[in-house]
């Protein structure tokens, strides 16, 4: 069951980080929408995953890596956002 479960997991999280980079190349998003940020991040806690139920610790310390980025993207983003919307006072 595990096995079943870490191919789940895995699989979506490939899946989840090509669609990013498809829809980036595509022009659907932007290299900084939160959206993409979103997917890479959760396509590498996803793979990463997979990979810990696995044992392929390659596998986790380069998708964790994947997810840092990706989060620290979706930070950065939404705090220029807020910076946008704020008032200056």
């Amino acid at each position: 069951m595990d096995g079943l479960v870490a191919g789940i997991l895995g699989w979506l999280g490939t899946a989840g980080t090509f669609a990013a980079y498809l829809l980036l190349w595509r022009g659907r998003v932007a290299s900084t929408s939160i959206t993409y940020a979103a997917m890479n991040t959760i396509g590498g806690v996803l793979a990463g995953t997979a990979g810990a139920l696995y044992g392929a610790w390659p596998v986790v310390a380069s998708n964790t890596i994947w997810a840092a980025i990706g989060a620290h993207t979706l930070v950065m983003t939404l705090r220029a956002r807020s910076r946008r919307q704020s008032p200056v006072i």
